[in-house]
């Protein structure tokens, strides 16, 4: 999902009406939620204002806006969700979870080197969270990734972190 999710949420629109069909947000997750360098807006789940709408934002208990953490795609890194994130995820019609910078890495590298296809950072968030997750789904689950964007844009950043990551 990308800043407020606008690709997401035009995935998930089609299936609104379907209750049978999981629809899964994939945050960023920079250096793991437990490290405060995030930029994962449904956990905390603080509703606030910014730029005149009111949803999910990452704020202080002041509610003043939060740095986000930079993550690896710089897609993400916007401290509020669109607001029908932020009504998916109350009415329990859709679910959110978060995926490292590392394991985004990962899943890109995957996608390029198995099917040649070089996803854009943010939607190698989504791929992470399958290959993550995956198993759990059973054989029979069929799933459905929005790839949205290229990821040859990213290959500077990606050699740039990967270097740091060591």
């Amino acid at each position: 999902m990308r800043g407020g999710g606008s690709n997401a949420i035009g995935l998930f629109h089609a299936f609104l009406d379907e209750r049978a069909v999981r629809k899964v947000g994939v945050e960023a997750g920079g250096e793991g939620l437990a490290s405060g360098r995030h930029a994962a807006r449904i956990p905390e789940h603080s509703v606030g204002v910014l730029h005149g709408t009111r949803t999910l934002v990452l704020q202080d208990e002041r509610g003043m806006i939060r740095e986000t953490h930079c993550s690896v795609s710089a897609g993400l890194d916007y401290p509020a969700l669109g607001p029908e994130h932020a009504w998916l995820a109350d009415q329990g019609l859709a679910e959110y979870a978060s995926v490292t910078d590392r394991e985004a890495l990962d899943a890109f590298e995957r996608l390029a080197s198995l099917e040649g296809i070089l996803p854009a950072l943010e939607s190698a968030h989504a791929l992470a969270w399958v290959l993550r997750e995956g198993r759990a789904l059973g054989q029979e689950c069929r799933v459905v990734v929005n790839l949205s964007g290229r990821g040859d844009k990213d290959v500077e950043e990606i050699l740039r972190v990967r270097g740091t990551m060591g």
